[in-house]
């Protein structure tokens, strides 16, 4: 056999009996691999149409608050000059004297805070303020210093926009009163009704002051007022409340007692498993 013949059959040997196993593993493994990918594509297609759809809502939605909100409004600008990130800004000298002319009610008569913006914007004193720090606390820093009397009044007025009263700062408001389970007997944030205690002995000594003067009244024509029927009237409307009250425990009864009994089962449920 010549030396072109062993090294034909050398290499059909080497096609047949080795290279064979390696396209068959090859072949394994695209086979495997191939759902893989074509899951991905397919999530990769959806997400991508997800993207598009967000993307484009994104867009959208700025579009429209930069038409709805006041971005254009003069108080909102100058309000936004009380932020210390943007002292040493021309415009925010030009900002300051507009707030001090819109809480001019604020500034005493003798005092001009133009010179006390102009000092405030370049001190090199003020202690450092990073986006995102408290402001009132860095405000607060300064007012104790004393350095500007006249601009302090102005920020002052401008940091209380911003601190509600005690409704406001609880996120409560009268619609979640008729949001409750029971309207009239459904657990009450005691913190936002702390005045209520007041307001009942307000309104309690304003009735008894309206029976007596009809008290005189009726003492001096002579006449007399039969309280049969409102008497008959409010003791049925006692019980109806007392029968409305029991009705609501039992209900809260029965709940707290279904929940243990469902927080047993699924403790039941896991041990098992």
């Amino acid at each position: 056999m010549t030396d072109q013949g062993k090294n034909r059959k050398a290499r059909i040997c080497q096609k047949i009996w080795v290279e064979s196993r390696k396209v068959d593993l090859h072949l394994s493994v695209y086979l495997s691999v191939l759902p893989i990918l074509k899951e991905y594509v397919m999530v990769f297609q959806v997400v991508m149409d997800f993207l598009e759809i967000v993307t484009k809502a994104y867009i959208n939605r700025g579009k429209y608050m930069q038409k709805k909100l006041p971005l254009k409004s003069k108080t909102l600008q100058a309000l936004s000059s009380i932020d210390p990130v943007v002292r040493g800004h021309s415009q925010a000298v030009i900002q300051l004297k507009e707030l001090a002319n819109i809480m001019k009610q604020l500034v005493p008569t003798e005092s001009d805070p133009s010179m006390e913006i102009l000092k405030y914007n370049v001190d090199p004193n003020l202690d450092n303020y990073e986006d995102g720090d408290d402001i009132v606390k860095w405000w607060a820093h300064v007012i104790s210093l004393g350095k500007y009397p006249a601009l302090m009044q102005v920020i002052r007025g401008a940091l209380f926009i911003f601190h509600g009263p005690l409704v406001e700062s609880r996120r409560r408001t009268g619609i979640t009163m008729f949001k409750r389970e029971d309207v009239k007997f459904g657990p009450v944030d005691k913190i936002v009704c702390r005045n209520i205690r007041a307001a009942g002995k307000k309104d309690k000594s304003f009735r008894e002051k309206r029976t007596e003067e009809r008290k005189k009244r009726q003492a001096e024509y002579g006449c007399r007022a039969s309280y049969g029927s409102a008497e008959r009237a409010k003791t049925t409307a006692q019980a109806e409340e007392r029968q409305a009250q029991l009705r609501h425990g039992a209900k809260q009864k029965n709940a707290a007692r279904r929940k243990a009994l469902e927080t047993l089962e699924i403790a039941r449920k896991k041990k098992k498993q």
